[in-house]
């Protein structure tokens, strides 16, 4: 399909234009980068990303850097989301401080919906095959399927892990045994009286030092916590 009968393809398309268009296959390269850079330019307000690992992805660093500024530059919200394991990956990690350095933001989740790009949440460019890019792309103008994949993105965004936001947000604190200790057990679910227990701490000192923990890791609840520390490395 190449025209929605409304006299332009959606390829051709703006995000703002296309939103009402059905799915249209967008297939090498080229035709890629050139629907991405008219996007990029013309976004309103926001574009999501879900992002493979770097030896995975079709698209450049340096090509990615060139639509992350035009994206920016029109003053929309850029967020980034990868799946936890590109947080192995020095060239991931660049890449996120770069790009939070410019006003983006970025992300890792433990479980991220499927790999796509979703513009101003009206439009989404999503890969026709997830496991294999060269089968080209579909862009989607459904609102029941935008609003679907857009709900996904939100709650893994709402859990997921900030990535590139300063050079020490993602090394492991300095961490007294103790501590080290009680998030561990925070991690399995522990009580606080059971910690306290293990630990022969009084209970008002374990939830001192939950307190404490709990908002250096930005978690609203204990158990949370213990999982965030373990997923950043501080265990």
């Amino acid at each position: 399909m190449t025209s929605d009968g409304l006299g332009h393809s959606l390829v051709d398309a703006t995000p703002g234009e296309a939103d009402a268009v059905g799915a249209v296959p967008l297939v090498g390269t080229g035709a890629m980068l050139g629907f991405l850079e008219r996007a990029a330019a013309t976004v309103a307000f926001e574009c999501l990303a879900v992002l493979p690992i770097e030896d995975c992805t079709t698209v450049t660093p340096r090509a990615a850097h060139h639509l992350y500024q035009r994206v920016l530059a029109t003053g929309a919200q850029l967020r980034i989301l990868y799946p936890a394991r590109a947080r192995s990956s020095r060239g991931v990690c660049d890449h996120a401080r770069w790009a939070v350095a410019r006003g983006a933001a970025v992300r890792t989740a433990a479980v991220p919906p499927p790999n796509m790009l979703i513009f101003d949440r009206r439009l989404v460019l999503l890969p026709t095959d997830q496991g294999d890019r060269s089968k080209g792309s579909a862009l989607i103008g459904d609102d029941s399927v935008v609003s679907a994949l857009r709900l996904s993105f939100d709650q893994a965004w709402s859990t997921a892990e900030p990535l590139g936001e300063s050079a020490d947000r993602d090394r492991p604190p300095e961490l007294t045994d103790t501590e080290r200790l009680l998030l561990q057990l925070l991690a399995t679910g522990s009580t606080d009286e059971r910690a306290g227990k293990q630990l022969g701490m009084s209970l008002r000192s374990v939830r001192r030092m939950t307190a404490r923990l709990m908002e250096r890791l930005d978690a609203v609840s204990r158990f949370e916590a213990g999982c965030k520390a373990a997923r950043r490395g501080w265990l």
